[in-house]
């Protein structure tokens, strides 16, 4: 349990991590799928903070041609010896968007009423602050952690986390009885521990028919019309064919959501002869995402029967992994200090969106996704609370102190 000496100095620190989650805000660290260079400048600065809490730092860096120095960073801190208690950040960002919508320069984070707003400020900016003024407020009070500890900043948890959390578990960083904590996800109240996930299936469906000029639709095949009654039929029939609910999760129900959308012709008097559309599936886990697609192929058979026009289905991206036990001794654990420290009950739930969490849930190594915010990532103005700084760092503190 964290000495009433460390818990006291978190408060009084506030100020220097808000000056910290600043100065990582200012760096825009894009990735290059989603048009910047990458997290080298950030993951120095990182770096550079590591190295003056007398940390050691190691470097696990794939490979990529697509940004400067032609590598992308990760960061990686190891403390005693035996299995480890890892807490997992991520370096990238996603892209501001219209930045005249935000209430400030996305990357000159700006202070209001106790909110720090900026890209990254929330994801995941405020956990790496929260940990670092943490593992300081244990110096600085004479004390060392008690438990063998990891810290990982990973690159490309934006885009798949191939030069990431991937990476690093293709180099043996982790030890087989290593356990996980990942803070990139919460309730604004902290209750929320997450321990699942749903299957993530993005299928492209791809209907040809025959272009010809909109005056003569007898010489052509309108695979517009086909692609809109697949859609159509996809959006009706999935959610029956698939309808279980599970509790753990919000929505309860797995979700079919038709999303991007190819341009076909481009002008109004010609009848297109393909459509390409896009649906975005997260699937309970009591589901094989194999049934999902092979439902899906069945209907867009139906439609390319129906239309005299051929249907394609291909897979963009499937991923799932196993949920982590309710009763993991890293989220029993978890749930004791949270209700030792900050006087929460908290409960597991499970997520349709995507964390870093899967890749080490699918090898098998428990984790509990945790942090506490009001879930503005990714969007216009962004922020994190400095309460939440705070509250989280005692957490933190707690749990490489030995827990409860």
């Amino acid at each position: 349990m964290a000495s009433p000496d460390v818990l006291d100095r978190i408060p009084r620190a506030r100020g220097a991590m808000v000056s910290s989650l600043r100065d990582l805000c200012r760096i825009p660290a894009v990735g290059p799928d989603n048009g910047g260079t990458g997290e080298g400048e950030k993951a120095e600065h990182v770096r550079g903070l590591l190295k003056g809490l007398g940390l050691k730092v190691e470097r696990f860096d794939p490979r990529d041609d697509r940004v400067p120095g032609k590598k992308r960073p990760n960061l990686v801190v190891r403390g005693g010896k035996g299995p480890r208690l890892w807490v997992l950040c991520h370096l990238d960002v996603v892209p501001p968007g219209d930045a005249s919508a935000w209430r400030c320069d996305p990357f000159a984070p700006t202070l209001v009423d106790g909110r720090l707003y900026g890209r990254g400020t929330e994801d995941n900016g405020q956990a790496i602050a929260a940990l670092l003024g943490a593992y300081r407020a244990i110096l600085d009070a004479g004390e060392e952690p008690s438990r063998p500890f990891g810290f990982a900043f990973v690159a490309d948890e934006e885009t798949g986390s191939g030069k990431g959390a991937k990476f690093l578990l293709e180099s043996d960083v982790f030890g087989p009885k290593d356990v996980f904590l990942v803070p990139d996800r919460g309730a604004s109240d902290g209750e929320e521990i997450e321990v699942a996930e749903k299957s993530l299936l993005w299928i492209r469906f791809t209907v040809r028919g025959r272009q010809a000029h909109a005056s003569r639709p007898e010489m052509g095949v309108n695979a517009l019309r086909a692609g809109a009654y697949l859609l159509t039929l996809l959006d009706a029939n999935l959610p029956k064919r698939f309808p279980r609910s599970d509790g753990l999760f919000r929505p309860s129900t797995s979700t079919f959501e038709p999303t991007k959308k190819d341009a076909n012709v481009p002008n109004v008097n010609t009848i297109p002869g393909d459509d390409v559309f896009y649906f975005d599936c997260r699937v309970l886990p009591s589901y094989a995402t194999k049934e999902v697609l092979a439902a899906a192929q069945d209907l867009a058979g139906q439609a390319a029967r129906t239309f005299g026009v051929r249907a394609s289905v291909d897979v963009l991206q499937d991923e799932s992994s196993p949920p982590t036990p309710v009763n993991a001794p890293v989220v029993l654990e978890l749930t004791k200090v949270l209700q030792k420290v900050r006087g929460v009950r908290a409960r597991p739930v499970g997520i349709g969106g995507g964390t870093v969490a899967a890749p080490l849930r699918r090898k098998g190594y428990p984790v509990a996704v945790w942090e506490t915010t009001d879930q503005t990532a990714h969007g216009v103005d962004e922020y994190a609370k400095l309460d939440n700084l705070v509250g989280d760092a005692k957490v933190f503190a707690t749990l490489l102190l030995g827990g409860a």
